[in-house]
């Protein structure tokens, strides 16, 4: 409640500073976690090529290192391996080549020879203190060997890893011994340089052969949790690590890891350096968000005291000041109060119209002179026609009181033809030669119209065609078709002057509601909007059509 009332008593600018400033922190907060995500993406990302690097070298090492042991192989079997395995050369010369050739090596090596029984002739390594004990892991391998070269994991009996590269000697299609080269896992990293990559080579039984790693060290010939080196990246020890692995041949894999930062390190340094651009956002957002509620409230400001002005009169419209949207919207309220105007003025036309129908219709109900020539008719008829002078007495008795005691605006379309029959009888004895017709569909009866609209057009018809001819005809007729309902008032009268047509216009723009036909056409359209009116003539007569949507119409 109290949050409510602090923002209901806050200005518009200072509700709009706040909006645009929260705005503004938000946008802040996403584009500063968005600068923690980038720069963790980008480490992660310079750190994982780094160790794509690293493995990279790692894997070309290793190849290089099968490439030579395969090529010391073929040189020992150029320079005398066979006769050395078929009694013909002697163990003294043998072993200085294997020597010689051995030495060429980049790492710690040593060779043995064996017979095809599995029987050791000739090795570089020394022996330990119970002889060669570790050749029975050795002999268990060699039966399996065939014509590739194959890698094993061994280990001596002080528990140092060694990888052996074993190979069957072949000569004529006959197994006549093997060649073993034991390559040491402490010495194999001496011709790496592969900076912060960290790397462990083991077989496929989990088993470790050589690492840079002092933990993994001191591994020997222990497992290594291969799962969890496989994984793409992990949290040891506070750390970020990435990983990567590969096979080097059917026995041997290489997993590799980097780590990327301390995860203190780097949450500490993307914390500072996201509050640092968070605070200078914001800094900026506080002073770019005040300048826009400054402006927006300033020509609101204005806005509203133009509105003012107008209200209490002093002036008619909006000044428009600018050309951005602010300028837009006066231009629209300028508008907008150009409606309000004319429709205003509207209103008070049709409201003094009206007023002049009302005052019309009472005149035509009451007319005196109306009155006073029916009553001499009657007066007349009695003395030699009393039947016809109690028909006439009856219809002006309708007429009267259908004017005089009737409340309602509108009537039915019949009602209100049976009380124009009643007015044109009673005329029609005044006239002798005076003659009318009023018709209409029986699918109109029920029409809702304005009462009596069409008295203001006959009384013009009697008017003015009496002046002319005493043998007037006035004939009122109503139309249907699919769309429009038709009213025809005509008369074989002179018709209308020139003038008056070239004016017909004009006294209806102008509302002039003295004038007959514009009364009965400005009752008609409140009734139904979409009614029109203009001159016609059909035939020989002449005459007004008044028109209307049929699909407005509506009955009592």
């Amino acid at each position: 409640m109290v949050n409510m009332e602090r923002e209901v008593g806050l200005t518009f600018r200072e509700k709009l500073r706040l909006e645009v400033f929260a705005g503004f922190k938000k946008t802040a907060l996403v584009i500063g976690l968005s600068y923690v995500v980038v720069l963790t993406l980008f480490i992660v990302s310079v750190q994982y090529s780094q160790l794509a690097g690293g493995t990279n070298d790692i894997v070309s090492y290793f190849n290089t290192v099968h490439w030579k042991s395969d090529r010391l192989f073929a040189k020992l079997e150029e320079k005398g391996l066979n006769q050395f395995l078929s009694g013909h050369l002697s163990e003294r010369e043998m072993f200085r080549k294997v020597y010689q050739e051995s030495t060429r090596l980049p790492f710690r090596s040593a060779i043995s020879i064996y017979n095809p029984r599995g029987t050791l002739l000739l090795s570089t390594r020394l022996p330990n203190r119970n002889g060669l004990q570790d050749d029975a892991f050795v002999k268990i391998a060699l039966p399996n060997i065939n014509r590739e070269t194959e890698d094993r994991l061994m280990k001596d009996y002080q528990g140092n890893p060694f990888l052996l590269k074993m190979k069957a000697i072949w000569s004529k299609g006959v197994k006549i011994g093997y060649l073993v080269l034991y390559i040491d896992g402490n010495d194999f990293e001496s011709g790496l340089k592969i900076g912060a990559t960290q790397y462990v080579i083991a077989d496929r039984f989990n088993h470790l052969f050589t690492s840079n790693s002092l933990q993994d060290r001191t591994l020997s010939w222990q497992k290594i949790n291969a799962n969890q080196l496989k994984k793409w990246m992990t949290i040891s020890e506070g750390n970020l690590i990435l990983h990567q692995w590969k096979s080097l041949s059917q026995e041997l894999f290489l997993y590799t890891s980097i780590v990327v930062l301390p995860l203190s390190y780097l949450l500490i340094f993307t914390g500072f350096f996201v509050l640092g651009i968070m605070s200078l956002l914001i800094a900026l957002a506080r002073g770019l968000s005040e300048r826009i509620a400054s402006h927006s409230s300033d020509s609101i400001a204005l806005l509203v005291q133009d509105l003012e002005k107008i209200v209490n009169g002093y002036q008619d419209k909006v000044v428009v000041r600018t050309e951005d949207e602010f300028g837009y919207l006066a231009q629209k309220i300028n508008s907008l109060l150009n409606t309000l105007q004319r429709l205003f003025h509207q209103t008070l036309a049709l409201e003094q119209e009206k007023t002049t129908v009302e005052r019309k219709l009472l005149e035509a109900q009451f007319n005196p002179h109306f009155l006073y020539n029916s009553l001499e008719s009657i007066k007349i008829l009695i003395d030699f026609n009393p039947h016809k002078a109690q028909a006439i007495i009856l219809a002006l008795n309708r007429v009267l009181r259908y004017s005089i005691t009737s409340q309602e605006e509108y009537a039915t379309l019949a009602s209100d033809f049976d009380i124009l029959e009643d007015f044109l009888a009673v005329n029609q004895v005044r006239f002798e030669d005076f003659s009318f017709l009023l018709s209409y569909p029986e699918d109109l009866q029920g029409l809702r119209v304005p009462k009596l609209f069409l008295l203001p057009l006959v009384e013009n018809a009697l008017k003015y065609g009496m002046q002319s001819r005493h043998d007037l005809a006035i004939k009122v007729e109503l139309q249907m078709t699919d769309r429009y309902v038709h009213i025809y008032v005509l008369d074989n009268g002179p018709g209308f002057s020139q003038s008056f047509k070239d004016d017909f216009a004009r006294y209806f723009k102008a509302g002039q509601t003295e004038h007959g036909l514009v009364n009965s056409y400005s009752r008609l359209v409140m009734l139904y909007p979409s009614a029109t009116i203009e001159l016609c003539q059909v035939d020989t007569l002449n005459g007004v059509l008044l028109q209307f949507e049929r699909k407005q119409a509506c009955y009592g």
